[in-house]
């Protein structure tokens, strides 16, 4: 069976050869976590016979939105930019509405009150029109305290058009490109009708969007471009269109939480290290991501940061987990990850737990229809409390591919990593950790004592080793804004 790292390195190389081209596909970009290729390659996933007549439906109605949504919004000023100006983009959904207050939920106080600073918005699942128009209008009427848009604010009808003209020359250029296609045959297959699904349903339509858009903020030449970045294609299209207009402006990519191999736009190949793709700097939430990133971007500079997402937690340090008692589990919670393709295969796992233990699901956000279902057995609780509700009821948390495997511990709460038997192996993301591992078999026994006693001296390491402080680095707001804003950080 062809490993990971040998399906990363033959896609490696294919994108070379045409990685201006591929740069606007999440499949030839390696975004598993979108495409989940190599699990269909491996037989780890169905793969499903594209429907062709419903992926173009989804495209127009993606056009409708935009020009519905380009209609809803507000236009921006592009006279508020110019060389003095920090752009930021980011993502916006009702986390970031704070008692009607804008809250940015990823760089958080560091925009609060900075001249020239303007922060355009991408929406998380808009959905095609109510919810769109939804966080359109939450947008506009939260208070700020830096200037604020949706990037709807800088696209107009003119662009939308030209991304479809883009789309429809993309279409007719891979027709030629895929008969040359160096892959093996079955792997070829799935690439093919995985990018003609991608054209076909608008994902690429969109990425054009997105050049066209970043084109227009690039000839205003602004100093500084900060944005949330997982190597994905709009962060890549972003620096390509940068080099191309403005390459005077200095970018940086925030790494904001923690990645896997599910996710293997952050491990690109060898062959890639010379494609200019990336920010001027990385900057990590701390130590242990910033030397896993070192690996595989060498001519990039990473730097740590500061978690800038848990600068709240840093103020439960004295909150550390009291050792459990097996007599006295009668409630766990487990978080979710941003991959609800597993999430039924996990709920029919936790049914192993004893019956007399509650769990307390937490579903990622970014799901709604997971949010509100009710149909689980008598012990599971689908709970919306926050962490910090949640804490005061359960002393322990399991958790797959979610950052709540370590933020878990600063809530008084120990964890644990869950894994689900997958022989893939690719949700690994606590690098160099004691934390403790479960799996199916051992969910049977978290309430007996030789379990909970290996998860207390589990949660002893994480303490004694000081991994928190290692994985999540803690800086002052003043040094914050200095290596994120300041301009004389990079070297």
């Amino acid at each position: 069976m062809l490993s990971i790292d040998e399906y990363n390195n033959n896609i490696g190389k294919l994108y070379v050869e045409n990685s201006d081209f591929f740069k606007y596909s999440p499949c030839f970009s390696r975004c598993e976590g979108i495409s989940f290729n190599y699990a269909k390659f491996v037989g780890k996933k169905e793969i499903l016979k594209p429907k062709y007549i419903y992926l173009i439906a989804i495209f127009l109605l993606k056009i409708l939105r935009d020009f519905i949504f380009v209609l809803f919004t507000k236009k921006s000023n592009f006279r508020l930019i110019s060389n003095e100006s920090t752009i930021v983009f980011s993502y916006f959904d009702e986390r970031s509405n704070h008692n009607g207050y804008l809250r940015e939920e990823y760089f958080r106080e560091i925009l609060d009150n900075e001249k020239g600073v303007v922060c355009i918005y991408k929406f998380i699942t808009p959905g095609f029109f109510s919810r769109g128009i939804k966080y359109t209008k939450l947008l506009e009427n939260l208070d700020k305290s830096y200037l604020a848009y949706s990037e709807y604010s800088f696209i107009n009808f003119i662009l939308i058009f030209n991304a479809i003209y883009l789309t429809i020359k993309h279409f007719f250029r891979f027709l030629k490109i895929k008969e040359n296609l160096k892959l093996e045959d079955n792997l070829k297959k799935i690439f093919v009708s995985e990018h003609f699904k991608e054209i076909l349903s608008g994902v690429i339509y969109q990425n054009y969007l997105q050049e066209l858009m970043f084109n227009r903020i690039f000839l205003k030449c602004p100093r500084l471009i900060l944005y949330v970045w997982e190597n994905q294609p709009w962060n890549k299209i972003l620096e390509t269109s940068k080099n191309r207009i403005s390459p005077e402006t200095i970018t940086r990519g925030f790494q904001h939480t923690g990645f896997c191999k599910k996710l293997l736009q952050h491990f690109p190949s060898k062959s890639e290290i010379h494609i200019e793709t990336n920010p001027d700097q990385i900057i990590c939430n701390g130590i242990i991501n910033k030397n896993e990133l070192k690996k595989y971007f060498p001519n990039t500079e990473i730097i740590v940061g500061s978690a800038l997402r848990q600068n709240k937690l840093f103020k439960k340090k004295n909150n550390m987990p009291h050792p459990m008692d097996y007599r006295k589990i009668n409630n766990i919670a487990f978080a979710f990850s941003w991959d609800q393709s597993n999430y039924s295969k996990i709920i029919l796992d936790l049914e192993e737990i004893p019956l007399d233990i509650n769990i307390y699901l937490k579903f990622h956000p970014n799901y709604p229809d997971w949010l509100f279902k009710s149909n689980f057995q008598d012990n599971f609780i689908n709970s919306r409390l926050p962490w910090e509700e949640i804490s005061k009821i359960c002393p322990l948390v399991l958790a797959n591919d979610n950052s709540l495997m370590f933020e878990g511990y600063f809530y008084g709460m120990h964890t644990a990593i869950y894994d689900l038997n997958d022989d893939l192996k690719l949700d690994f993301r606590d690098f160099c950790s004691p934390i403790t591992h479960l799996k199916k078999e051992n969910l049977k026994d978290l309430n007996k004592k030789f379990i909970i006693e290996l998860i207390n001296k589990s949660t002893d390491k994480v303490i004694k080793e000081k991994y928190l402080e290692k994985y999540f680095v803690e800086n002052t707001l003043k040094r914050s804004k200095e290596i994120f804003l300041n301009t004389n950080e990079i070297k």
